[in-house]
């Protein structure tokens, strides 16, 4: 194909062949012909990461491309991508965050890895089209006139700070939010999420008190609390404050001290209702050495009367704990609450009792059970031998495949 033919095609074709390219073949383009000379100018997506810095010898060089680059830029600007080397400066970032408040932008990742926080500039503030924002190592500190971001549906902040008070106005503020993630972030008091359209919730980091108060369409909940600043005076129930109103739950993932936290305040009789309908559930770092963590487990599990997927990622323990061993028997015996499980996951498996009595309650409780795969750590060296001995465990499932893999 021609530079002439090229030129003949629709400008919405033309836009997403120079879309999909690097941005240095699109500029590149430009060579084709004086029809194309600034056909790439118009490009709707700049990606300024690093696989961009790879063309450059040094940052500094980059640095007037990207000047060159916005300087010479026509039309919108949907989606933008920076990742901040070293020897960019804030001033410049706030320059070129002020020419994309005029560009309509939809998308924005900002990737600041390298020196000190970047403090975000007003002009953010201003972008009325957002519907995207990633933000990693930044002080996030909206000005006191800012109305929100009506149109934002995803937020995934990373090693960002801010005020508390001032993140709980923003998602109040952003009305078709779907998607928040939280990554190392300012640790809160009291993490409220009041969202009405929020459909994924992903938290790594630390707080005191975590409410889902008004989630109704809240499908996907990653948790993973660090173990520090636990809250341990409260009277009522933490899994009771937790589950406030998530009644279209459906997949539930915990991790680092979630389970401690939950059973904070002791465990209902009556499970939440926002179980019901959890069909996925990954608990990570289990520790089979605490009684405690394993019944808290146990309970969960067998709240989730719809639960079809079930992944636990097991935590080292030197010794055999006889407590959990009883437990998890006497569990055997009289739970028959798993009717719909089907698929049970076990990562860093080491061999333990306590791990193989885990497995002989899976087995014992589940009637539809149709796999169990074992991922062994390296410290598990009999998995031929363990998967015989597993076929040979009383089950409630005749057809149970076992899987084993090495990890």
């Amino acid at each position: 194909m021609t530079s002439t033919t090229l030129s003949n095609l629709p400008c919405n074709v033309l836009d997403k062949i120079l879309g999909g390219l690097p941005l240095k073949d699109a500029v590149k383009t430009s060579i084709l012909s004086k029809d194309w000379t600034y056909k790439w100018v118009t490009r709707a997506e700049l990606d300024f990461r690093s696989e961009f810095y790879t063309y450059f010898n040094e940052n500094q060089e980059a640095m007037k491309i990207i000047y060159q680059v916005l300087r010479l830029h026509q039309g919108p600007i949907l989606k933008f991508a920076l990742e901040r080397p070293d020897l960019i400066c804030d001033r410049d970032i706030d320059n070129w965050m002020l020419f994309l408040s005029k560009k309509n932008v939809q998308e924005l990742t900002l990737q600041i890895f390298t020196g000190s926080e970047y403090h975000l500039p007003s002009h953010l503030f201003t972008f009325k089209q957002l519907r995207h924002l990633r933000l990693e190592m930044c002080f996030f500190q909206p000005p006191p006139n800012f109305k929100g971001f009506s149109n934002l549906i995803s937020v995934n902040l990373q090693h960002v700070i801010f005020d508390p008070s001032i993140f709980r106005n923003l998602i109040t503020k952003c009305p078709l939010l779907e998607s928040l993630m939280l990554t190392r972030c300012t640790a809160f008091d009291i993490l409220e999420i009041d969202a009405p359209t929020l459909k994924c919730f992903d938290f790594l980091g630390t707080s005191k008190s975590i409410c889902l108060k008004n989630v109704p369409m809240l499908r996907t909940v990653v948790v993973c609390l660090n173990r520090i600043f636990m809250d341990t005076s409260s009277f009522s129930s933490n899994l009771t404050k937790f589950f406030h109103f998530v009644p279209s739950l459906e997949a539930l993932e915990l991790g680092g001290s979630s389970l401690e936290y939950l059973t904070m305040g002791g465990i209902p009789e009556n499970p939440p209702a926002a179980l019901n309908n959890v069909k996925s559930l990954c608990l990570s770092d289990m520790s089979f050495g605490n009684v405690e963590e394993v019944s808290s487990a146990v309970y969960l599990i067998t709240s989730c009367p719809k639960l079809q997927e079930l992944a636990i990622e097991c935590e080292a323990v030197g010794i055999i704990m006889e407590p959990v061993i009883q437990f998890l028997r006497t569990k055997a015996i009289s739970c028959n609450a798993m009717k719909l499980l089907k698929s049970v996951e076990m990562r860093y498996f080491i061999g333990f009792e306590m791990e193989i009595e885990f497995v002989k309650f899976i087995l014992a409780s589940a009637p539809g059970l149709e796999e169990i795969f074992i991922w062994s750590s390296g410290q598990f060296h009999r998995g031929t031998q363990m998967m015989d001995e597993m076929k040979q465990f009383h089950r409630k499932s005749p057809n149970v495949r076992f899987k084993f893999e090495e990890m």
